[in-house]
């Protein structure tokens, strides 16, 4: 039996984390701090693995609730009923009541996900242009999560 907790609203959605996303929050967060960071940037320290680690693999799950509240608050301004939208170890689902009542509404629900990721990339991208000179562990935060958001 699978168990969620609400972590909150926002515009009215509840939002949720299923108890599968605490394993993927940590093994994310190992894979950054052991493996990926190290090999990029071997003059760290330890905390400041596992400090950034976590803080990207935070922020990468912020940027899976942000792709979906897309899918959703395009869904509320069509009209439908959103109940919420769950994190999981695969990433995240909104409920929605309905299908939508016509195919170019569940397109335009569909397109503007991929269009928050991109959008969400190109911030991070920002940053990392603006941060990577000024501090080596934030800029490559936001390397990392403007890189897995264009994907």
């Amino acid at each position: 039996m699978r168990t969620s907790w609400s972590i909150g609203r926002l515009f009215g959605i509840d939002i949720r984390i299923d108890s599968s996303w605490i394993i993927i929050f940590a093994f994310v967060t190992w894979m950054l701090a052991g493996y990926y960071f190290p090999s990029q940037y071997a003059n760290w320290p330890l905390w400041q693995y596992l400090l950034i680690g976590a803080t990207t693999s935070l922020l990468f799950f912020a940027s899976v609730l942000l792709h979906e509240l897309a899918h959703s608050l395009v869904a509320l301004k069509q009209g439908e009923e959103v109940r919420s939208i769950t994190l999981f170890i695969l990433g995240g689902v909104a409920e929605i009541a309905d299908e939508p009542r016509k195919p170019s509404r569940e397109f335009y629900m569909a397109f503007v996900g991929p269009l928050s990721s991109l959008a969400i990339a190109l911030v991070f991208l920002a940053l990392w242009y603006w941060l990577r000179n000024i501090s080596q562990p934030l800029g490559a935060l936001c390397r990392y999560l403007a890189l897995i958001n264009f994907i």
